[in-house]
């Protein structure tokens, strides 16, 4: 460009007014290349085959007059695969885009493999300026998934089942594909208290299939409390892919609740209990919680035995413990205008000749309601159900009682 130097006339000594102008020739050098940048997420890209991504941004060097596209390819997308193609605009030309890059499963025992990730400029859709821009190259590192051994998840994070047989599961499944058969057994170490299936076998077609195992509690009858034991499981080596021969062995822990507690359980016809004066009556069961040492001996009360009666004692053996025994209540008439009233049936262990166990158990209760029969009133009863005379003097009758005992003549 040319940089002009004038005597400015109107403003200077007329004698310097006929100076001819003079110039200076400058030079301005292009600092605008094109290209491209690339920037790694911590200097580096990797990634996993279990589907893990890394980025890395590429942002152009200098505007373009038009678009400028860029090819983004994986050397090997067995192992990595990439996001493409990227184009900047004359707009967004220094705004960072983001390529994803991604790990690819292969289910090969290959351990860590780098695989080039090329960016090239697409000349047939770009600024003609970026056509000589050489291709330039990410190196990512894919690594490996694909190790001997088998994974173990137990539903719900843990394994517990109860001697009323109960089940829990917990699911087994090959970490990488074996080349022939590999075959788990499973143990337990108390089958007094769980047991399992015996074995599980996977195949190169089924091997990232996971497989069941059930776990099934085991009734001892003994009230012993909450038991561990353990299930082991083992690769069965002489049957198995050699790959996998030196995999340890794997435990899952599990707890049998024990469902021997001693104790008894009161269950009322219908979900409650309710008489009348009248003398009807309602049931009420009593059976045992666990199978006692010797008899267990139930006494049965009322407390208000001018509502409500009940059969005296229930005696449990080590026999019919789990068969329940019924207690009936019956409605006692007080000829009392008194409402429904509410009494209460104690049901309580006898200590003295009772399985010790059973000793300190507590009392339960059923709340009784006897409904009243005695209400203020009178009843009519017509003979025939009607009543008729006739004018020469005929009779007809009707009857009245009285509903209720008065306290004093009515």
């Amino acid at each position: 460009s040319t940089i002009t130097i004038a005597v400015d006339d109107a403003n200077s000594d007329n004698n310097f007014d006929p100076v001819a102008d003079q110039t200076v020739s400058a030079t301005t050098t292009d600092d605008d290349t094109a290209g491209f940048t690339i920037t790694q997420t911590d200097g580096s890209t990797s990634v996993s085959e279990t589907g893990t991504t890394d980025t890395f941004t590429l942002v152009l060097n200098a505007q373009p007059a038009s678009d400028v596209v860029l090819t983004v390819t994986s050397s090997d997308t067995g192992e990595a695969t990439v996001n493409t193609p990227l184009t900047f605009t004359p707009a967004n030309w220094n705004t960072p885009q983001t390529v994803t890059v991604t790990g690819v499963n292969d289910n090969i025992i290959d351990g860590t493999i780098t695989s080039t990730i090329t960016l090239t400029v697409n000349d047939g859709s770009s600024d003609n300026n970026f056509d000589p821009v050489a291709d330039q190259t990410v190196s990512v590192t894919t690594t490996d998934n694909d190790v001997a051994g088998f994974t173990i998840v137990e539903s719900g994070g843990s394994t517990g089942v109860a001697e009323t047989g109960s089940t829990d599961t917990f699911t087994v499944v090959l970490n990488a594909q074996p080349a022939s058969n590999v075959v788990l057994t499973l143990t337990s170490n108390d089958t007094g208290e769980s047991t399992v299936t015996g074995s599980l076998t996977f195949t190169a077609g089924n091997w990232n299939s996971a497989q069941t195992v059930t776990v099934t509690g085991v009734d001892d009858n003994i009230i012993d409390g909450t038991q561990g034991s353990t299930i082991t499981a083992t690769i069965d080596d002489a049957n198995s892919d050699n790959d996998f021969d030196a995999v340890a062995d794997q435990t899952v822990s599990v707890t049998t609740t024990d469902n021997d507690t001693a104790g008894f359980t009161v269950a009322q016809s219908g979900g409650s209990t309710s008489v009348a004066e009248t003398g009807t009556t309602d049931t009420f069961t009593v059976v045992l919680n666990a199978q006692p040492a010797s008899d267990v001996v139930i006494t049965i009360t009322s407390s208000d035995a001018g509502e409500a009666t009940v059969s005296g004692s229930l005696t449990f053996t080590a026999g019919n413990w789990n068969s329940a025994q019924t207690v009936t209540v019956t409605g006692v008439d007080d000829n009392i205008i008194d409402g429904t009233i509410t009494s209460t049936i104690t049901i309580t262990v006898i200590d003295a000749i009772s399985d010790n166990d059973f000793d300190a158990v507590a009392d339960q209760t059923v709340s009784a309601t006897t409904t009243d029969n005695d209400t203020a009133g009178f009843t009519i009863v017509q003979s025939d159900g009607s009543t008729a005379v006739a004018e020469t003097g005929t009779t007809d009758t009707f009857t009245v009682v009285l509903n209720a005992q008065p306290a004093s003549d009515v």
